[in-house]
């Protein structure tokens, strides 16, 4: 079953109109269809050797081969290029590169597609073609640049505003603590206040009591006249209207 698949794939390989060649990383052949031995017949066999001696006679790799910049960018290719046939003719290849990718997106080769171009005509045309998909892409780059400029800006100013409200907090919090401590002191304070009213309050009551009532009685026994038992009296009114409150409050 394996084998009778394989050679579907080689039949279907083998029939494509267009020239395929299987390269690896260091630009080795490794496998090509039928149409590229047609075109190379007189440099076969071309397996194993590397594409830029079997198929232009080099030393060295081209100045601008497509592959090489494949395998180095890791990207799809597209060129036109001019190719000098065995009996001399100049024409024109259409050549489109693809990376292949083994486990854990290892490069490990590319596939590179040649189409023959027939018409100086169709060259042109396609050459236009491809500087307007270049002008697209430069265009779209840049595009992409700006964008890429306006989100790290944005994402800046979001920081800066994050770390801003952070700082705000921070703020906030400190001035609640401070607030709460003075709120905390107030309050001793006027409980403190409020203990030493009482204790004041507390020692006139007292101080009347023990030091100054006592006396009004005894003068008020002592055989005074009309006129100093008036003068007692007033006192002694006058006394009880100032520590009246003062016995109204302990009283609650």
């Amino acid at each position: 079953m394996k084998h009778e698949r394989g050679k579907h794939l080689n039949s279907a390989f083998d029939a494509i109109y267009y020239g395929i060649s299987v390269l690896d990383g260091d630009l080795n052949i490794l496998l090509v269809n039928k149409t590229v031995e047609k075109w190379y017949s007189h440099a076969l066999p071309v397996i194993g050797r590397k594409c830029y001696e079997a198929y232009h006679g080099k030393s060295n790799c081209c100045e601008f081969c497509p592959a090489e910049k494949s395998l180095k960018n890791h990207s799809v290719q597209h060129e036109i290029v001019s190719v000098v046939e065995v009996d001399g003719a100049e024409g024109w290849r259409e050549v489109s590169v693809f990376p292949v990718f083994g486990q854990n997106a290892t490069l490990t080769g590319v596939v590179v597609c040649v189409r023959e171009i027939k018409g100086r005509k169709e060259v042109e045309d396609l050459q236009k073609e491809y500087c307007k998909l270049e002008n697209r892409l430069h265009e779209r780059t840049i595009e992409l640049s700006k964008t890429k400029k306006e989100l790290q800006a944005a994402i800046s100013d979001l920081k800066k505003a994050v770390k801003s409200q952070k700082k705000t907090r921070a703020e906030l919090e400190l001035q609640a603590c401070k607030l709460e401590g003075i709120n905390t002191a107030l309050n001793v304070l006027m409980q403190q206040r409020i203990e030493a009213k009482t204790k004041l309050e507390e020692t006139v009551l007292l101080n009347a009591k023990e030091l100054i009532v006592p006396f009004l009685e005894r003068l008020n026994k002592s055989g005074l006249d009309s006129k100093q038992k008036a003068s007692i009296n007033i006192i002694e009114s006058n006394l009880n209207e100032i520590v009246a409150p003062l016995v109204r409050e302990f009283s609650k």
